[in-house]
């Protein structure tokens, strides 16, 4: 449980420190900026100016668009949200990782945004991500639709945090990724998150 929630926080921690502001005026090309803000399109960091590289694409207002379905539970329904700060990033939680962290979401409503974390982005990218392993969830004011087959847990931890499958897109500029599950309590997650811009760990 400590590693889970680690894996989740580190992603946040990390997208949120890209977001301040630098002396070298290079704020706009981060992957985490704040709300607001924006990177070129097809831009990059260039070599020394960042510990993080970013490269933008794709449509959309916010860093990632979240298109979320739940059957069953106190907050069934489908649910869109543009995440605004925090965003997709790959290497954040080590080498041939691939994460999404919701720091601020707009609009602010009951759904607060996915915390995921794809262990292996390799994984994820084969046909039907069945071999992916990865930790999701996704927020409802203080309640999480937690879905996870994480590679720390045992068979009987994993089994108190629902099963699924993850698919990554990684374009590059861009990603996509899918997310079917069902949690513990057997309520159903369907998820499709679109990022309009990676950043590079």
């Amino acid at each position: 449980m400590i590693r889970r929630t680690l894996a989740v926080l580190v992603p946040i921690v990390l997208l949120v420190a890209c977001s301040s502001p630098a002396s070298s005026g290079e704020q706009s090309q981060g992957g985490a900026a704040s709300a607001g803000a924006s990177s070129p399109t097809g831009e990059s960091t260039a070599p020394g100016e960042s510990a993080a590289a970013s490269v933008a694409g794709g449509g959309g207002d916010g860093m990632a668009s979240v298109d979320l379905t739940i059957t069953g539970g106190d907050y069934a329904g489908d649910y869109h949200v543009e995440i605004t700060s925090g965003g997709c990033s790959t290497g954040v939680t080590g080498p041939g990782s691939f994460a999404v962290a919701s720091v601020t979401v707009d609009p602010a409503e009951a759904f607060m945004g996915p915390q995921l974390t794809l262990y292996d982005a390799d994984a994820a990218s084969a046909a039907g991500g069945d071999d992916a392993q990865f930790s999701a969830a996704f927020t409802f004011n203080n309640y999480a639709y937690t879905v996870e087959v994480n590679p720390y847990l045992s068979a009987s931890q994993g089994s108190n945090f629902g099963s699924g499958t993850a698919t990554l897109d990684n374009r590059g500029s861009t990603a996509t990724v899918t997310i079917d599950g069902t949690t513990s309590a057997n309520e159903q997650v369907h998820a499709v998150i679109e990022c309009h811009q990676v950043t590079n760990f």
